[in-house]
């Protein structure tokens, strides 16, 4: 993801070793994005990530979209991905985000703020690394 990539990058750049992580919303005032959703739980195991983008549902969507998202500079040993928005619209898109897909058109509006903490619920007993782009 553009805007998550660049930010995440720039945090583990910054910061090194020490874990930060920022959270907030950001909305897509013009332009296209990369965005999925999930069709209903899996009957059969998901267990690479060509199972999983066989699985998820692919969607260009447009803007205005409003975003809620996590960044984090690095995992401190709590299983974290390092970054997830979601988005939704009043026009009826939404979904997980990806990235834009019109790069020389888009237009990103963000609020952030530190966290004071990171607290994992519901961490899972074993982990892996599919569907972690």
């Amino acid at each position: 993801a553009v805007v998550s990539t660049q930010s995440t990058g720039g945090l583990a750049a910054d910061f090194g070793e020490t874990t930060v992580a920022v959270g907030g919303v950001f909305r897509l005032r013009e332009g296209k994005t990369k965005c999925h959703v999930m069709p209903g739980f899996s009957c059969t195991p998901l267990r690479t990530d060509e199972d999983i983008n066989g699985w998820l549902r692919f969607y260009e969507m447009s803007a205005p979209l409003v975003h809620t998202s996590v960044f984090v500079s690095r995992d401190p040993g709590l299983d974290l991905r390092l970054e997830h928005s979601h988005c939704f619209s009043e026009h009826g898109d939404g979904g997980h985000y990806h990235f834009d897909t019109t790069p020389d058109t888009v237009w990103y509006e963000g609020y952030f703020n530190l966290a004071e903490r990171i607290v994992r619920i519901d961490a899972p007993e074993e982990t892996h690394l599919i569907g972690r782009d």
